[in-house]
């Protein structure tokens, strides 16, 4: 027996050194398709845990028996097997296979190979240089079916998002998920777009359906960055940003404003007009040395030339600095970001200023069957607003009012021909002192125990706590002939509080290699909390920044306060099945109870199912797999809801007052009592708005996975829509009460197109080109607001229509001889104008010989009717360059034009076009033609020209150069000498051109909206 063991141990011994001898020393290379080192990329040797990873540029040395199979790895690259040799040099490519990505799609991640439903994914990567206060503004353009508005208030407070276009009169904005915390608040005053993992946005009701009763408008999921195991990292990025006003206005100078106004009086009366600030000559002379006007206090005021859009606004510069701290290791991560963003903006005395920090946290017991964390943000910003509806008042001001008076005072003075707007610099002036301030706690922590393979049980408790607080005061002023000699001061506090807590089971069951299943199975509750507190008063004897507290008022004291909450506690199920990866199915239900609603319907079941088919994964594509790499078709139907009401909704509400409901309870017709009126009856059987969709898909891959292509089909009804409608006044008090009552359709199309390759000098590029297109239309009213809702008239339904279709007159350009004048008139009884050359001619469209109020109809909306980004993008040993457009196709109603081409609607300023009226008009006169489709000036609106009409809508289609980014990133050598991991500089510029007829100041932002400026960023990103 002894001789038997030595025999074993010598034969042991001897196959281990053979092995040993046989291993050998080899060295290899591991570059990308650039031809730079792969940093840390991972060599192993396959089936065994001997391996390594390369250095700074890209080199390995491995101890391993020549011939065996070597896989090497990296994350975003394509894994490579090869045969061990030394002196290997392997190239990674570039992992394109987008179905290979995992994707969140609420409380799971699956495959983006295994799924049925519509799900976009945003490449963070495209956006991360984008300087914004709201990661969604970046969004813009990017995504089919997703419509993000925007403007260039600071901060991006004002981005608002759409999927798959307008679900509901009420809120419409999607349901933000963020480390599975469901929110509605703006992204920004949340985190930052440092913080930013990845974005899912799912858009049909099976992906999100799993969220039920708040998905009807989608679902918009946001993870944040967390430490990865085996990393240490520091990064440090910035931006410097210079933003500059731009707008497509050409106003009048004060001059021109006076030989347009000498025109119009001439053209209606046939003389010249008399004028403090232009004189009473035969021609307009601008006085700018004897004062217009003489003010109570002395002060004197005299005409200027004022460029108001050039002096209120300005260049403005935005910082933003961001530092993260992230350590992985086999048990445990964790990670700390801090991010300091300082926007002024283009408009003056606007600013936002941002500090928020972000811990996170992973660990992981019991060999792995026991996981915990959290992620936990604090935020604090500071913002001073622009002055409401200061960017209409800036196109309407009249450009000879001074700025200032003679003394130094305010200029103004609502006399001769200055119309009487504020003084705008006087308004923004007074916000520079306001005081608003506001904090955001927000985060979760999560407990996750694998008691079996595969089973896991998960509970996140996720809290989001904000307060706030707003300090507005405004001074005594005197602009001229206009003086207020009281001062005001209201103050605010807000504070809000949800804490969300989910619990889920979920199982994993493989069967033969060939069945996949999983089973998710939850329970989820929440509760939101809101209080606020208000007080005004006036009178303030001093009125220095130091002491604007309602202490110092001396009179008009008032102080109230309200209160609101509501809660909802869910159960949801998911099943998800895949044979083969061929066959896909998917099932959800969701049951929602909430608040909001009375006991008779507060709760309802949202249901949905999908399939998917793999077609190229069956034996008669066989013979495609030279080209066609994936093509999966997808089908699926579910229902959403939707709860956004108001959290009162179901019960009578009661108003005391003195002023409505008093009595004289003691009899002497003297005295009165305050009462108590009801102001809303309560609706004990308010039911959910539910939104059925159908989509309809299909998901290809081809040539190496180079050309990708998704497209979807969708069908969207809402019915039952929450909405409380007017109420005739025979029903007395009480008569507002919300109701189901009001249907609307949407169906569209969308389609991703992508292209990526590589070529062999090194050079890649990038392609990606989406679009979109749907149709909306209200599909029922009920008959008490049947021809009223929506701008409607007798006759005149938005049944049929879009939701905020225009109702107005129909237009056929202007009438440009006296003959077409005169035809006109004889064959038409005109009730409504008075046709002439140069007029707006209106049309007839009811075909009775009249033109009168019966002419109205439905003019359209500026819903989109397509909307298309395109992104190029290319690198080349450490360069790159990358350009983004985006489009939309579109009518707009440009409600400018009533100050801008319409002289006798208003004496404030107008457009440059104006001029070109004038010499038309005056060209008429000598040839009998009007060559201008401008109306012609005159000083009397005898046409009614501000009448809603097709006067005012305008092509307002676009394409625009959105980003254009150029970069550079030290290559592994360098940064080897340096002791980085990555560093990069790259420059930026945003809104570089637009294409458009849009006369109005921005089409991709229609109306007086605070203007989107053109950037100009300087970036830096390093990595140690």
């Amino acid at each position: 027996m002894k001789e038997l063991k030595r025999l074993l141990v010598s034969l042991v011994l001897a196959i281990a050194c053979m092995v040993m001898y046989a291993q050998t020393e080899i060295t290899g290379t591991v570059i990308d398709e650039t031809g730079e080192g792969v940093i840390g990329a991972t060599v192993m040797e396959k089936g065994t845990s001997n391996g390594t990873a390369t250095d700074f540029d890209g080199n390995f040395t491995l101890t391993v028996t020549p011939g065996k199979t070597l896989v090497i790895s990296s994350v975003g690259y394509q894994s490579i097997e090869v045969a061990a040799a030394d002196g290997l040099k392997v190239t990674l490519l570039e992992d394109s296979n987008v179905l290979n990505e995992v994707v969140v799609t609420g409380y799971v991640s699956e495959k983006k190979a295994d799924l049925t439903g519509s799900v976009s994914v945003i490449k963070m990567k495209d956006i991360a240089d984008v300087p914004t206060g709201n990661v969604l503004s970046s969004l813009n353009g990017r995504v089919a079916g997703v419509n993000i508005t925007t403007d260039g208030t600071p901060g991006g407070g004002n981005t608002n998002t759409l999927v798959r276009g307008t679900t509901t009169i009420n809120n419409s904005s999607p349901l933000y998920v963020i480390d599975g915390i469901m929110t509605r608040d703006n992204v920004g005053s949340i985190l930052s777009s440092n913080d930013v993992e990845s974005i899912q946005i799912l858009k049909d009701a099976s992906s999100a359906a799993i969220y039920g009763a708040q998905a009807a408008n989608g679902v918009i999921i946001i993870t944040t960055k967390r430490a990865k195991k085996g990393e240490t990292r520091v990064d440090f990025d910035l931006s410097l940003t210079a933003q500059t006003f731009t707008t497509n206005y050409k106003l009048l100078n004060a001059q021109q404003w006076g030989d347009v106004y000498w025109q119009a009086f001439k053209n209606s009366y046939g003389t010249t007009p008399s004028s403090l600030v232009y004189g009473s000559g035969p021609n307009a002379v601008l006085n700018t040395t004897t004062p217009y006007f003489t003010g109570s206090d002395g002060q004197t005021y005299t005409a200027t030339d004022t460029d108001w859009l050039k002096q209120m606004y300005h260049t403005a510069l935005m910082q933003n600095y961001s530092l993260t701290l992230s350590r992985g290791g086999e048990h445990g991560s964790a990670s700390l970001s801090v991010n300091w963003m300082d926007q002024d903006g283009t408009l003056k005395y606007t600013d936002y200023k941002r500090f928020n920090t972000r811990l996170t946290s992973d660990f992981n017991f019991f060999n792995n069957h026991v996981r915990a964390g959290e992620s936990i943000a604090v935020n604090r910003w500071t913002q001073h607003y622009n002055q409401g509806g200061i960017e209409e008042q800036l196109v309407a001001q009249h450009p000879a009012q001074p700025m200032y008076s003679d003394q130094g005072g305010w200029g103004g003075g609502y006399v001769d021909v200055l119309n009487d707007k504020p003084n705008p610099m006087r308004l923004q002036e007074n916000q520079k002192n306001n005081r608003h301030q506001y904090w955001r706690i927000f985060g979760n922590m999560y407990l996750e125990i694998e008691p079996i393979k595969n089973l896991i049980f998960k509970t996140n408790f996720g809290v989001n706590y904000y307060t706030g607080r707003d300090s507005e005061f405004e001074p005594a002023w005197n602009e001229g002939a206009r003086v207020v000699n009281d001062n005001y001061l209201k103050q605010q506090s807000d504070h809000a509080f949800n804490w969300v807590w989910t619990n889920t089971a979920n199982y994993l069951l493989d069967i033969n290699d060939r069945h996949h299943l999983s089973f998710l199975l939850g329970v989820e509750s929440k509760k939101y909390e809101t209080e606020h507190l208000e007080g005004t008063g006036r009178g303030f004897t001093i009125e220095d920044v130091n002491y604007r507290w309602l202490d110092a008022a001396t009179k008009d004291f008032t102080t109230k306060s309200i209160g609101s909450n509501y809660s909802m506690v869910s159960y949801f199920a998911k099943v998800n099945y895949s044979y083969e990866s061929r066959y896909l199915f998917a099932a959800t239900v969701r049951r929602d109870a909430s608040s909001r609603f009375g006991k008779n319907n507060n709760a309802g079941v949202f249901p949905s199912v999908s399939a998917g088919w793999r077609i190229s994964g069956e034996k008669f594509m066989e013979g495609t797999q030279s080209w066609l790499d994936d093509l999966k078709l997808r089908l699926s139907w579910g229902i959403n809801g939707n709860d956004e009401i108001n959290n009162e909704a179901i019960y009578n509400r009661y108003l005391v007052s003195l002023r409505e409901a008093s009595y004289n309870l003691n009899g002497d017709n003297t005295t009165l009592t305050p009462g108590a009126y009801r102001n809303h009856t309560g609706n004990a059987n308010l039911k959910w708005e539910q939104t059925k969709q159908f989509n309809v898909g299909f998901d290809m891959a081809m040539l190496r996975n180079r050309l990708t292509i998704a497209a979807d089909y969708f069908d969207k009804r809402t019915t039952d829509m929450l909405f409380e409608p007017p109420y005739a006044a025979v029903i007395g008090e009480g008569g507002y009460s919300w109701q189901n009552c009001i249907a609307m359709n949407n169906k569209g199309f969308e389609i991703v197109i992508g292209w990526r390759d590589h070529l062999a000098n090194g050079f890649s590029y990038d392609i990606a080109f989406n679009a979109s297109a749907y149709k909306n239309k209200i599909v029922d009213l009920p008959n008490a607001i049947y021809y009223t809702f929506g701008g409607g008239m007798p006759g005149q339904s938005i049944v049929g229509q879009p939701f905020g279709s225009w109702m107005g007159y129909k237009t056929d350009g202007v009438f440009r001889t006296q003959a077409e004048v005169d035809a006109y008139n004889a064959q038409y009884d005109v009730q409504i104008g008075a046709p002439g050359v140069g007029r707006i001619r209106y049309t007839d469209v009811n075909g009775d010989g009249v033109i009168n109020t019966a002419d109205q109809t439905w003019l359209g909306s500026d819903q989109p009717k397509f909307t298309a980004g395109l992104n190029l993008s290319g690198s080349y040993k450490g360069f790159d360059l990358s350009m983004f457009f985006n489009g939309m196709v579109r009518d707009a109603w440009n409600n400018s034009k009533y100050y801008t081409d319409l002289f006798p609607c208003w004496n404030g300023n107008h457009s440059t076009r104006l001029l070109d009226a004038m010499n038309a008009y005056n060209t008429f006169l000598t040839t009998g033609s009007y060559d201008s489709d401008t109306p012609a000036l005159t000083a009397v609106n005898n046409n009614n020209e501000d009448r809603s009409s097709q006067f005012f809508i305008e092509n307002g289609s676009f394409i625009k150069l959105k980003t254009l980014t150029l970069g550079y990133s030290l290559p592994a050598h360098i940064l080897e000498r340096l002791h980085l991991r990555k560093a990069r500089i790259y420059f930026q510029a945003q809104n570089l051109f637009t294409l458009t007829k849009y006369k109005g100041a921005d089409p991709e932002g229609l109306g007086y909206t605070y203007p989107l400026p053109r950037t100009f960023t300087f970036g830096l990103s390093l990595g140690f």
